[in-house]
C-alpha cells in the first residue's frame, strides 16, 4: 500500500535527498535505489520494510502497515525549522548556509538504544567506518535490521573485535549494554531531564565522552540544545565567529550553546554538511 504524508505536516520545509546526504547518524538505517529510500522498521515486534520518496508537496510510503506517526517522529515532523531560519536571518555566515541547506530537518532514531550504541562507534571513526561497524553488529549481535543489547552484553571482547571491526570500542560497547539492561543507565530519567544533567549522567559512563553524550542527546532523545563537537564544527566556528584565533573545544561549545540556543543541535547539522559538502573553499591566485 501507498500512504501519503502531505508535507504540511512538517513546521517548515523537508527536503529528503538534503536530509539522507546529510549523513546525519540516523540516515546509518537507510538504502537508496532507483529513487526511493528503504529501510525497515519495528511495527508490532514485526519488522515492516517500508520505502519512501517525495515531490515538492508529499512524502509517499510504500508499506504493509500505516507508519505515518513513527516516520513524522523521525523526521522530526513539530521541529521549527521557520523559527530557525527566521532567528538567523542576518547572521552573515549561517544566512548562507540556510539557504544552501533549505528543507535539511533533524532526524530522531525510532530507538534509543540502537543510537547509544551507534555514538560509540563514532569514536575517531570516518562515516564509513561506522556504517561498516553499525551493520556487522546488526548482521551478528542482532537481527539484521537493529542491534540486540543481549547479544552485545553477553559478548566476548575478541569476538566483537573481529567480527565486527570495532577495536577498542568493543569493550565500551559491552560495558553500555549491561548498565542499559541492567538499569544503571537510566533511559527514562534521560528523557525527563535537562540536557546538561543528562549529559552528566552519560558521560560518566566509559567511552562516553562529550561530544558522543552530544549525538545520543540530540538523535536519540531529541534535546535540541546541544552541540556535538568535531572537527568541521571547530574549524567553521574559529573561522567565522572566532576570527581565526585559536580557541579551545570548551569556549567554542559555551559560545554555540549561548548563541544558537534551542536551535543549536540544528545549527550544528546546518555546519556539518554545509562544511563537509557544500561549501567552496577559498582559492587564492
Amino acid at each position: 500500500m501507498i500512504f501519503e504524508i502531505p508535507k504540511s505536516c512538517f513546521v517548515g520545509h523537508l527536503d529528503l535527498q538534503k536530509t539522507f546526504n546529510s549523513e546525519q547518524c540516523p540516515t546509518d538505517i537507510w538504502d537508496f535505489k532507483s529513487g526511493k529510500w528503504y529501510t525497515h522498521i519495528n511495527v508490532n515486534d514485526r519488522w515492516e520494510r517500508i520505502s519512501i520518496w517525495e515531490n515538492t508537496t508529499t512524502l509517499f510510503v510504500e508499506s504493509d502497515k500505516d507508519v505515518s506517526q513513527k516516520l513524522l517522529y523521525h523526521f522530526w515532523s513539530e521541529y521549527d525549522l521557520v523559527d530557525f531560519y527566521q532567528k538567523f536571518r542576518e547572521d552573515r555566515y549561517l544566512s548562507r548556509v540556510i539557504k544552501a541547506c533549505k528543507g535539511l530537518r533533524l532526524m530522531r532514531d525510532l530507538d534509543v538504544n540502537y543510537r547509544i550504541i551507534e555514538a560509540i562507534l563514532t569514536q575517531n571513526s570516518s562515516v564509513k567506518q561506522i556504517r561498516n561497524m553499525e551493520k556487522n553488529l546488526r548482521e551478528f549481535y542482532g537481527n539484521g535490521y537493529t542491534f540486540d543489547l543481549n547479544k552485545i552484553a553477553r559478548a566476548r571482547e575478541k569476538d566483537l573485535q573481529q567480527k565486527c571491526k570495532v577495536g577498542y570500542r568493543a569493550r565500551y560497547l559491552i560495558d553500555v549494554a549491561r548498565k542499559i539492561l541492567e538499569g544503571e543507565l537510566n533511559i527514562e530519567e534521560l528523557k525527563k531531564v535537562g540536557s546538561e544533567r543528562a549529559r552528566e549522567l552519560l558521560t560518566e559512563i566509559r567511552g562516553i565522552g562529550p561530544k558522543v553524550a552530544d549525538i545520543i542527546l540530540l538523535y536519540g532523545f531529541g534535546k535540541p540544545d546541544v552541540f556535538p563537537m568535531d572537527v568541521w564544527l571547530r574549524r567553521a566556528l574559529v573561522r567565522e565567529y572566532f576570527n581565526g584565533k585559536k580557541t579551545s573545544d570548551k569556549k567554542l561549545r559555551e559560545f554555540a550553546l549561548e548563541y544558537f540556543g534551542n536551535h543549536a543541535g540544528i545549527a550544528h547539522l546546518y555546519m556539518f554538511y554545509y562544511e563537509r559538502k557544500l561549501r567552496r573553499p577559498v582559492t587564492t591566485t
